[in-house]
């Protein structure tokens, strides 16, 4: 069963991650990259969730909260924050309970999801542009069955997946297309408009307060008498109007209905009208001769005092002494109400989130499909809901996406997915010794989030089978007679660590000694020991995606592997990194007799009578002489993206 996901961000990534593998499986995305929303949230730090706990989570929910209850008990913020850290992206609490990835990286997050989206064996296509989702009717069952690009190819598809965004930030490439394909295949879509976004005001002076943050003040939205909101925080002026925490969360719950309301900042909500005025007097009598303007500058941040002496309306040169009630009143009163008009929300390239979208009554809460068209769902932001700032926004992504896939994969496995439908990946290396094959394929497998087939490690655990079976190593009858009894497995720790399994029992820490190495050296030259692991190495590549490296990975091991390379760099080079291990293990070494030792290993490796080294006629030829060791694994991933597109 295949299927199709519309958007690389935070719902599209988060989809294709819990899939279940499947190489058929597509995810399109229309930009030249992933996640270039995510890129910009958390000023550039990602605030990926919330830690707060069930009830006091879902209060921060603004639009059709009981519709995520479902999504969010599946898949909760501790649930999302687990996937990440399990996946190797430490992350931190801060005020407000938000939650960062450690390294203050957005491009973090979206690594993480990426490679975990990789994993699933999903085919990612970027600057892949969507003009139509593709419907039929099925024994009278409207459903999905693809959709078609914009250069006019068609993909068809069990299942297709509307993680396209919102209209927020339409510079990363949320243009409202998920609206659209929506509205084509029969949904309703409610009204859309900016939320989470600053607020633009009738009065000209913001513009001479820019950028002044004003903390621990008091907001009031009134509207033909009416109260549409308050809230106590922080908030800021902009060349236009209004932001800031406060703001954004007014812009939330209060909508278009701001437009045209009053917005009135109380400035000492921690002072009532007599306090201020008792305060007053008492700066007036002990400073008399001071004038009102040095008086009130004690009481505002500078950068606001001329508007607010302009609001005043009249004269603030007059000492102190000779300020009159109503001007003492008139000065407690804007303090406590400096009031202006709020004309209309800023646009959608400023609004955080778009508030309305795909109407969640004829979506199931429980799977994110269509109510309309089987095998279409939505999730993220297309959907008709919205929180408020602090990560609850993302939050509804993760939780969205994790019903979506695992609806997908309920209906895969009730349909009984062969071996031959779940495909896996395959990167074979070869190349002669002192190449560095091992370390790349560690670190490319650490990577792709895949395995790292350790065949060195296999032997040996064939070595200590015989070891504590009494069979020597020249026993060749016995030897080729028990290989049908081994099995071996890779299997992972939960702290990443690979495990060597040997008929069941992890042997990682018995195959690494003296009397396993020799036993190793002996055994390896059979032919029924080599064929024995070729088989289980190759049962290894046909269960997992994975890298494998040796001699003759690509020409025996693994000849149909998704990609082929030799990794190779010059005698010259290879003698001068084995010269730099010794001296670093402070061992005398002479560079020239290293030199000769590595020419002569490569010139026994390639006359060996079984399983020479040599490189496979499709196999990409890598020097590493003139590289680095991440310019290596970047190549190696570059080719592989390549193979896979």
């Amino acid at each position: 069963m295949k299927t199709i996901i519309l958007g690389g961000g935070a719902a599209g990534m988060m989809t294709a991650a819990l899939l279940d593998f499947n190489k058929e499986n597509i995810l399109l995305e229309k930009n030249e990259r992933m996640g270039k929303k995510i890129y910009i949230t958390g000023k550039g730090r990602c605030n990926l969730t919330n830690a707060t706990v069930g009830e006091e989570f879902m209060e921060n929910l603004v639009s059709n909260k009981r519709f995520f209850y479902s999504a969010f008990n599946n898949f909760s913020n501790f649930d999302m924050y687990a996937f990440l850290e399990e996946r190797g992206l430490p992350l931190k609490i801060e005020r407000g309970e938000r939650v960062f990835p450690e390294s203050d990286r957005a491009q973090d997050v979206i690594e993480t999801l990426e490679r975990a989206a990789r994993k699933s064996g999903i085919k990612i296509r970027k600057n892949s542009e969507v003009k139509e989702v593709l419907t039929e009717d099925e024994n009278g069952v409207k459903k999905a069955s693809g959709v078609r690009l914009s250069d006019g190819s068609v993909l068809m598809a069990d299942n297709v997946v509307i993680a396209t965004g919102g209209l927020s930030y339409p510079t990363t490439g949320s243009t409202g297309d998920g609206y659209r394909f929506a509205r084509e295949a029969g949904h309703e879509v409610t009204k859309c408009y900016p939320s989470l976004v600053p607020f633009k005001i009738k009065e000209s002076f913001c513009a001479d307060m820019a950028g002044l943050s004003l903390k621990n003040v008091r907001i009031k939205i009134e509207k033909n008498g009416k109260e549409l909101y308050s809230g106590f925080g922080e908030m800021l002026f902009t060349h236009t109007g209004v932001s800031g925490p406060l703001i954004l969360t007014a812009s939330a719950l209060v909508g278009i209905k701001a437009e045209g309301a009053r917005l009135s900042i109380d400035l000492k909500p921690a002072l009532d009208e007599k306090a201020l005025d008792e305060r007053l007097l008492r700066d007036f009598s002990e400073n008399p001769t001071k004038s009102l303007r040095n008086i009130i500058r004690g009481l505002l941040p500078a950068s606001m005092l001329p508007v607010f002496e302009k609001k005043l309306g009249f004269n603030c040169e007059i000492n102190s002494a000779a300020v009159k009630k109503e001007q003492r009143e008139r000065i407690i009163t804007l303090l406590k109400d400096f009031d202006m008009e709020i004309t209309s929300l800023a646009g959608y390239n400023e609004a955080v989130i778009t508030k309305g979208g795909v109407n969640v009554k004829e979506i199931d809460p429980k799977t994110m499909e269509s109510k309309k068209v089987k095998g279409l769902y939505f999730v993220g932001e297309v959907l008709d809901l919205d929180a408020l700032t602090g990560g609850f926004n993302l939050q509804i992504a993760w939780s969205t996406a994790a019903a979506c896939a695992k609806s997908i994969n309920e209906k895969n496995n009730s349909k009984n997915i062969t071996e031959e439908q779940k495909m896996t990946y395959q990167i074979a290396i070869d190349g002669p010794a002192g190449a560095g094959k091992s370390t790349i394929a560690k670190a490319v497998a650490k990577e792709m989030g895949w395995i790292y087939a350790d065949t060195g490690a296999m032997y040996r655990a064939i070595a200590l089978y015989f070891i504590n079976n009494g069979i020597a190593s020249d026993e060749e009858e016995k030897i080729n007679a028990a290989v049908d009894d081994i099995s071996i497995s890779i299997a992972f720790d939960e702290d990443g660590k690979q495990l060597v399994i040997l008929n069941g029992e992890d042997v990682s820490g018995k195959i690494r000694t003296e009397e396993v190495s020799a036993m190793t050296s002996k055994i390896s030259v059979y032919p029924k020991v080599r064929e024995k692991l070729v088989n289980l190495q190759r049962e290894l590549a046909k269960a997992q995606s994975l890298v494998m490296d040796g001699r003759d990975i690509g020409t025996t091991v693994l000849p149909d592997a998704t990609l082929k390379v030799y990794l190779t760099a010059s005698v010259e080079e290879r003698a001068r990194r084995r010269y730099l291990e010794y001296v670093q293990k402070g061992e005398e070494a002479d560079i020239e007799e290293i030199k000769a030792d590595i020419a002569e290993r490569d010139y026994r490796d390639m006359h060996r009578e079984i399983s020479p080294l040599a490189q496979a006629e499709d196999a990409v030829l890598v020097d590493s002489s003139d590289m680095t060791i991440d310019e290596v694994i970047a190549k190696l991933i570059e080719l592989f993206n390549g193979k896979t597109k």
